[in-house]
C-alpha cells in the first residue's frame, strides 16, 4: 500500500509539473484536459474501487508511464500561441456550397438511420424487451444488415457539426441551423441506445465549439459535464437499481485496467489461430481480408477475461500483444503525437479537414480507456470524407494575411470615412 501510494504521489506530482509546462505553450483547452482527466479518473479511482479492480504496482507504473508518454510530444508540436489574431486563413469558403454540402449530408444521415429502423421494426422484440430491444437485438441486427451508405452516412455528424460550427462562425447559417446539426446529430445517436456513439456526439461538439469560438477551461469542463450527460440517462435506462448501476459504471470504467493485466502477465486468453496475428494493423488486415488475401485476422472485439468479466483492455492493448510491454509506450506517444498536431493545425487554421478530424482524436482519447480507434479502418475513411468535403466547400485562395488584419483594416477606412 505504502509503495503503490508513493508511485503514485510521484507521477502526480510529476505529470502535474509536465502540464504545466505544456499549459504554457498550449493556450486553448482540449486534448491534454480530455486525456488527463480520464486517466487521473482512471489511475486513482480503479484503487481505490477495491477488488477486483486495483491493480498491482507493476500495471501501474506502464500505465503512468503512457500518460507521460503522451503528453512528451506536446512539448515538441506545441509551439504556437493560438491568440485570435495569429489565424491565418489559407482558403476561403463557399457560403453556397457549405450550406449545400451540410443540408446534404444531415438529410442523407437521416434517411439511411430513417431506412434502416423501418427495416429492424419488425424483427425487433418490444414486447419482450421494450424500448432496450433497440439495444440487446438492433445493434446486432445492423451490423448484419446494414450497407454502405449505412455505414458511410449513419453517424456522419462528426463531419456536419463540425461544418455546421464553421459555418455559424462565418455566418453562413444561423443559430437555429446550426441547432438542427447538433439535434439531428444527437437523434441518430440515440435510436439504438448505444453509448459510444452519444460520447462521440458530445466529443464531437465540445471540441468544435472550442476550436471556432473562444472557450475557457471552465467552460470547457462546463461543456463537459452538460453534454456527457445523455451518457448516463441512455445508461439508466436500461432498468437497473442503483447498486447494480454502481457495478455497471466500476466495471465499465475501472475494468480495462485490471483486463490489460492480463496481457501484462501473458495470461490473455486468445488461442485462435490467424491468418496475420498483427492487432495493432487492424485497418491493413480489413483491407487484406477485403481483397481475399487473408481469411482471419484478430477482431477488434477482444476475448473477455473474467477477473473482471469484461472485453476491453484499453487502447494500449493492440501494441502489447503485438510487442509487449515495449509496445504499449510507442502507442501513448503515437496518439499524444497525433493529437498535438491536430490540435496545432486545427486551432491555427479552422480548416474543416482539421477541425473534424480533431474531433475524431479527441473521442478515440475520452474512449482510450475501452480500446484504440486509430487502429480501425473508420478514422481512414473520415480523412477521405473530410478531403472531399474540404474539396467541395473551398473557394478561391485567399491572399490576405490573416482575418483580424483585414478587421483592422476596414476599421481604418471606416475611421477615415
Amino acid at each position: 500500500m505504502i509503495v503503490r501510494l508513493g508511485l503514485s504521489v510521484f507521477f502526480v506530482v510529476f505529470i502535474v509539473l509536465l502540464l504545466y509546462i505544456i499549459k504554457k505553450k498550449v493556450n486553448k483547452p482540449g486534448y491534454l484536459d480530455i486525456y488527463s482527466s480520464l486517466w487521473f479518473l482512471l489511475l486513482i479511482g480503479s484503487q481505490w474501487a477495491g477488488y477486483p479492480y486495483s491493480a498491482d504496482i507493476f500495471t501501474l507504473f506502464v500505465f503512468y508511464l503512457a500518460w507521460v508518454s503522451f503528453l512528451v510530444p506536446s512539448l515538441l508540436f506545441c509551439n504556437i500561441n493560438h491568440a485570435e489574431c495569429s489565424i491565418d486563413y489559407t482558403y476561403g469558403l463557399n457560403a453556397n456550397r457549405l450550406k449545400f454540402t451540410l443540408f446534404t449530408l444531415i438529410i442523407i444521415s437521416l434517411i439511411v438511420n430513417i431506412v434502416a429502423m423501418y427495416s429492424l421494426s419488425g424483427s425487433l422484440n418490444f414486447f419482450k424487451f421494450g424500448l432496450i430491444a433497440l439495444r440487446l437485438q438492433g445493434r446486432k441486427l445492423l451490423d448484419e444488415q446494414s450497407t454502405i451508405l449505412y455505414q458511410l452516412f449513419a453517424k456522419c455528424f462528426i463531419v456536419y457539426i463540425p461544418l455546421a460550427m464553421i459555418g455559424y462562425r462565418c455566418k453562413h447559417i444561423n443559430k437555429f441551423t446550426l441547432f438542427i446539426a447538433c439535434f439531428v446529430g444527437l437523434l441518430t445517436c440515440v435510436i439504438t441506445l448505444t453509448r459510444a456513439p452519444i460520447l462521440s456526439w458530445a466529443i464531437t461538439i465540445i471540441t468544435a465549439n472550442s476550436i471556432c469560438f473562444n472557450v475557457t477551461q471552465k467552460m470547457f469542463y462546463a461543456y463537459i459535464f452538460f453534454l456527457i450527460s445523455p451518457v448516463v440517462i441512455t445508461t439508466m435506462l436500461f432498468g437497473m437499481d442503483n447498486d447494480e448501476l454502481l457495478e455497471m459504471a466500476k466495471l465499465y470504467i475501472f475494468g480495462g485496467i485490471k483486463a490489460y493485466e492480463t496481457i501484462l502477465n501473458g495470461k490473455y486468453p486468445d488461442m485462435s489461430f490467424y491468418d496475420v496475428k498483427m492487432y495493432s494493423a487492424d485497418f491493413v488486415n480489413y483491407i487484406l481480408k477485403k481483397v481475399g488475401m487473408i481469411d482471419k485476422y484478430p477482431p477488434l472485439v477482444r476475448e473477455y477475461t473474467y477477473g473482471p468479466s469484461t472485453n476491453v483492455y484499453t487502447y494500449l492493448d493492440a501494441g502489447t500483444l503485438d510487442f509487449g510491454v515495449s509496445g504499449a509506450i510507442p502507442s501513448a506517444f503515437i496518439l499524444g503525437a497525433i493529437a498535438a498536431y491536430v490540435h496545432n493545425k486545427a486551432n491555427a487554421t479552422r480548416d474543416i479537414f482539421y477541425v473534424s478530424y480533431y474531433c475524431f482524436i479527441n473521442y478515440a482519447i475520452a474512449i482510450s480507456f475501452m480500446n484504440n480507434e486509430l487502429i480501425r479502418i473508420n478514422g481512414f475513411i473520415l480523412l477521405a470524407q473530410l478531403l472531399m468535403v474540404r474539396a467541395i466547400i473551398k473557394a478561391r485562395p485567399v491572399s490576405s494575411p490573416d482575418s483580424c488584419s483585414l478587421i483592422k483594416s476596414h476599421q481604418v477606412l471606416y475611421d477615415r470615412s
